[in-house]
């Protein structure tokens, strides 16, 4: 097999290719930055109660595999690669930038609910429910970042939406006075009506 026209493509794409390396290399040392800098942040404040801890607890759950998808999309952006393999790249990082996407949007909230639920106890009681909050906002984000991909698929989700939807009614009826103590729970965990230490009175007595 010649090797010819690889090497003619090559020379005629020089220029093209090393910019799509440069670039690709940006982006893998920009984002590696990013979640060093967030590692850094968490290590300074493990409690998370500032905001800069709470964003660098996001960018610190920045993975490899985003990296790696980002650049070579970077990569392929810039290097006139065959429109086969261009088409490839922008799947794998539509659909690795919307589960990256869910994974910092979580991250975000759950450290904005850590802050906000123990700025006066110091978290004790937010310890008894962090793991049903999880599930919540790990659902949520994610079932969100699945509509995106398949939206930016091509893939037609209002009927998938409109599911979802019904479903979500059906369940909701029928496990009501289940999710209705879960968010009375939820509701005095974050509104703090009363805490540890003050006198409740009922019909004044």
């Amino acid at each position: 097999m010649s090797l010819a026209p690889f090497r003619d493509w090559f020379a005629a794409h020089y220029a093209g290719l090393l910019t799509a390396a440069i670039i690709a290399v940006i982006v893998v040392a920009g984002l590696l930055l990013l979640r060093w800098i967030g590692q850094r942040e968490c290590a300074r404040d493990p409690e998370h109660y500032t905001w800069r801890s709470i964003i660098g607890r996001a960018f610190a759950k920045t993975s490899l595999l985003f990296i790696l998808v980002a650049a070579a999309d970077a990569f392929t952006t810039y290097a006139n690669l065959p429109r086969r393999i261009d088409r490839v790249t922008d799947i794998a990082f539509i659909i690795a930038f919307a589960l990256q996407g869910a994974v910092w949007s979580r991250e975000l909230v759950l450290g904005l609910i850590s802050r906000r639920a123990a700025a006066d106890d110091g978290g004790s009681a937010l310890a008894n429910a962090i793991a049903i909050v999880r599930v919540l906002v790990s659902f949520t984000a994610f079932a969100i970042a699945i509509i995106l991909i398949l939206d930016n698929l091509g893939v037609n989700v209002t009927a998938l939406v409109a599911g979802l939807g019904i479903g979500g009614i059906a369940i909701g009826l029928a496990a009501q006075g289940i999710f209705s103590d879960l968010f009375a729970a939820l509701s005095i965990l974050f509104d703090k009506p009363f805490k540890r230490g003050d006198t409740i009175r009922y019909d004044n007595s």
